[in-house]
């Protein structure tokens, strides 16, 4: 009984973390840029921990514990501050 218990609070722990999402950001030319998809991601209330990197074309973030944040809803972001999204990963 012990085991099974260590178990399922091993297994809660493990879906409680938040995940890591890495965006490829298409268009991205200047320290603006880096404002409007912040703000965007920001605005979905499901990121945290947001970092856009104008070098490596691409944004990183942490979803909220709890809050799943979907491929189609960053795209969304993404695209409300001007620019298109290649792929997304998930860590």
């Amino acid at each position: 009984m012990k085991i099974t218990t260590l178990f399922v609070l091993i297994f809660l722990s493990f879906q409680a973390l938040a995940a890591k999402v890495e965006v490829e950001v298409i268009g991205m030319t200047c320290g603006m840029c880096i404002e409007s998809i912040t703000k965007e991601l920001t605005a979905t209330e499901k990121a945290e921990k947001i970092t856009v990197s104008l070098e490596n074309k691409k944004a990183y973030l942490e979803e909220i514990k709890g809050k799943k944040i979907s491929d189609t809803e960053l795209r969304a972001a993404i695209k409300k501050a001007g620019y298109e999204t290649g792929k997304i990963y998930r860590k």
